[in-house]
């Protein structure tokens, strides 16, 4: 009845913060961008400032063991560290960010649907009623085969209920209070995904159980529940806010699932759980595997016909992303993308005969391409928890063939450039997030346009981690 309770307020809270960033996005029409930047920034600031970090008594405090190895920290080897800890920032600091990019992500949506209309229109597949649930089902299955885990069964299926309990509130609560239509038109319960709110929580509940046992069960769990959320986006049954919402909100309910349970069962923490999330984290080998998507700023403009004039808009960009790293500082990697980068026409009124040209013409249209490179990265600290990666990368990328009622543009397959830096940070034992921007130059789509394609790629990446060094 409490956790009821508590998923119909943050329904409702939730909601609310909807119809204000709505509110607000009507009002950054008559807002400058740099004014309505420095307002958020400034929210942001303020809520961070007020955010109870750190603990003002003793029971507040856990004691943490240094994750780093005697070579790191030769000072500090064997030591114990009292160190504030945030129980709330814990169960939140993955799960609050993905929510909050999903609620920002709404802006955006159609262009990321874009890429799936692209690339994969006729894509169908009931695959996802079932990988949803494939963690959980791993889980259970290495338990009844007697592999040691995190819990017992009566802990392990206490919190696992809450996980689904305040999971199955919240999802539901927000969709019959938010009602936004789907990409199909199908029904007015879109955001956010149940899916992969579901596909998430059950990859926590096994890296919770089994993580400690091997990284690559973490990793499986999540990147089945990454592709959970995909195939709904591939499916057209979601929008890309409503699976960042939904992978938020999966992840903190088991948190908090496991947090109610470990208070019932009166549990301590494991060795392997007393980590502090901002460490050094030297020790650890900078390589990755990652999922990355991003907004791409086009500094060019698109002219693919000699007569007819275009104006450029923001596109997107989503795909996968490597780095083997050789050293500490060193690696070498690479990624493969889709992209697009919307355009419409300009002055060509006088042109228009049909009411198919004069659709056209109001929706304008997008030019697409898949992208494969590779390069050279690098990994600097910059402070105690945060890193800086720079990259230059080579590679090809494939226009497809554009074709509407104006013209048609045969698919080319160019040469392109790469260069720009991340900033990130460790967010838990195996997984980390960066922000980064790059400057991508790709080759010319056709004879006509005669310019490299310029464009700022700014965005965000989620990544596995590998412990050794």
């Amino acid at each position: 009845m409490c956790s009821d309770k508590i998923s119909r307020i943050i329904g409702i809270l939730t909601t609310y913060i909807i119809a204000c960033y709505r509110e607000l996005r009507d009002m950054a029409h008559h807002i400058s961008a740099s004014v309505l930047s420095k307002t958020i920034c400034a929210a942001i600031a303020s809520v961070m400032a007020f955010t109870p970090i750190s603990a003002t008594e003793e029971n507040d405090s856990i004691k943490i063991t240094p994750v780093a190895t005697s070579d790191s920290f030769p000072n500090i080897n064997d030591s114990i560290i009292k160190h504030p800890y945030s129980k709330m920032i814990e169960c939140t600091h993955i799960g609050v960010p993905l929510i909050v990019g999903g609620l920002i992500e709404m802006e955006h949506n159609k262009k990321f649907r874009e890429l799936r209309n692209s690339f994969m229109p006729r894509f169908h597949s009931e695959v996802d009623n079932f990988t949803q649930y494939l963690p959980a089902g791993v889980m259970i299955g290495m338990k009844a085969f007697g592999v040691p885990s995190r819990s017992s069964w009566g802990e392990m299926l206490t919190a696992d209920a809450f996980s689904a309990i305040i999971m199955a509130g919240l999802v539901n609560s927000i969709k019959h209070t938010a009602k936004l239509r789907r990409p199909d038109g199908s029904s007015n319960n879109s955001f956010p995904s149940g899916h992969t709110a579901t596909a998430f929580m059950t990859a926590t509940m096994l890296n919770k159980e089994y993580g400690d046992l091997s990284p690559w069960i973490g990793m499986g769990a999540y990147a089945t529940a990454t592709a959970t959320g995909l195939m709904r986006m591939a499916n057209n049954r979601h929008w890309m806010s409503d699976i960042l919402a939904g992978a938020g909100i999966g992840i903190m309910s088991t948190e908090f699932g496991y947090w109610l349970s470990d208070i019932i069962f009166k549990r301590k923490k494991m060795s392997s759980e007393l980590i502090d999330h901002w460490i050094d984290f030297e020790q650890w080998n900078p390589s990755f595997l990652g999922f990355y998507a991003n907004f791409q700023i086009p500094l060019t403009k698109y002219k693919p016909v000699s007569d007819m004039t275009f104006n450029t808009s923001t596109g997107t960009s989503a795909g996968i992303e490597c780095a083997w790293y050789w050293n500490h500082h060193f690696g070498v990697g690479g990624r493969l993308s889709v992209m697009n980068v919307h355009y419409s026409y300009n002055s060509i009124k006088e042109i228009i005969d049909t009411p198919e040209e004069l659709n056209q013409a109001n929706n304008g249209d997008s030019f697409e391409m898949a992208v494969f490179q590779t390069g050279i990265y690098s990994y600097i600290k910059i402070f105690r928890h945060m890193y800086f990666s720079p990259k230059a990368l080579i590679g090809i990328n494939r226009y497809d063939k554009t074709v509407n009622v104006f013209f048609t543009c045969p698919s080319s397959i160019g040469a392109c450039f790469t260069t720009g830096g991340s900033i990130g940070a460790m967010v838990t034992q195996y997984f980390d997030i960066n922000f980064f921007a790059d400057w991508n130059a790709l080759s010319p789509h056709n004879d006509v346009q005669n310019k490299v394609i310029q464009t700022i790629g700014l965005g965000a990446r989620f990544s596995y981690r590998f412990k050794e060094k």
